[in-house]
């Protein structure tokens, strides 16, 4: 059965996560350890790529592109047909009641990664995306990065997507050419001010060179560039000891060092990100560049 590489947990550690099928989905449900505790299809308004969802306390949230899938052929990228006119829809399902569902409207955008969700006392659902104006990099830019060939189109930009109670979604554009958002896990599903990311792509130069916070609420993101000798991957955030500041935390993740062709893994200060790593330990090897990562506390 399908499982996306990216569920939802909770700050009890329950886990939600789709496994997606055309215009269908399984809804897991998963207890903290991991045991299975309900399973579910539901039906979807349309068979759209989705690689992420994002959740809020209360409610599942499916962002459901205009890249549709069209017909069963390989590779996948060439089953989808990009349809701008079609727009994107937002469905929000009830946790507790999986029929209880609502479909916003939005303005079509094409996206892989979301951030946490939540919702505001009027009933406003608030999320991180990082967004392109369509798919054609997944279409065919993923192949030329893999053969050495400049993307040539424009990387993905943050956006925070509000969704109001008269049943619209609107985008609030960043500024900054950002992937793989994150937050602070213990306010998964809960209002934040935060979103951690990479930086520095350009059209001629795929693959991030910068991490970056941005901060909601001055509108403002601030960063660290390794320059163009580095390869960036997500990086993640630790939670200072003993503190429970969103801002409290470090940074942590690796990068690849192409003049030394070494892997370095860095620890920042979120709250002082622009001075760049407080302590960086280097590898003897260079490994693959990856996507995601994980901290585990010990």
């Amino acid at each position: 059965m399908p499982f996306l590489a990216h569920p939802r947990i909770e700050p009890d550690g329950r886990i939600w996560n789709l496994g997606v099928n055309g215009n269908q989905a399984v809804v897991w449900r998963l207890a903290a350890d991991g045991a299975l505790e309900d399973a579910r299809v539901i039906p979807l308004p349309r068979a759209s790529y989705i690689h992420d969802f994002t959740a809020t306390a209360r409610h599942l949230v499916i962002v459901l592109q205009p890249w549709v899938h069209a017909r069963n052929v390989m590779p996948v990228s060439t089953a989808y047909d990009w349809l701008p006119d079609q727009g994107t829809q937002v469905l929000v399902i009830d946790k507790d009641d999986l029929d209880a569902r609502r479909v916003f409207e939005a303005p079509a955008f094409g996206f892989f990664h979301l951030g946490d969700a939540w919702e505001e006392g009027d009933g406003i659902i608030r999320f991180d995306v990082c967004t392109h104006a369509d798919m054609d990099f997944a279409a065919h830019g993923a192949q030329d990065i893999l053969n050495g060939v400049p993307l040539g189109a424009a990387p993905a930009r943050l956006a925070m997507m509000t969704l109001s109670p008269d049943g619209q979604g609107r985008l609030e554009h960043a500024g900054a050419a950002a992937e793989f958002p994150r937050g602070d896990a213990r306010r998964a599903g809960q209002r934040r001010r935060y979103s951690l990311h990479t930086l520095g792509e350009e059209p001629d130069r795929p693959l991030a060179t910068a991490v970056g916070v941005t901060d909601w609420d001055q509108g403002r993101t601030h960063g660290y560039d390794f320059g163009a000798g580095h390869v960036v991957d997500e990086m993640v955030h630790v939670p200072k000891p003993g503190l429970s500041g969103e801002a409290d935390a470090w940074l942590v993740g690796p990068t690849i060092n192409l003049r030394e062709g070494v892997t370095e893994l860095h620890v920042l200060d979120m709250a002082r990100v622009e001075d760049g790593p407080v302590c960086t330990w280097r590898a003897d090897v260079a490994m693959p560049a990856a996507f995601h990562g994980n901290w585990v506390a010990t």
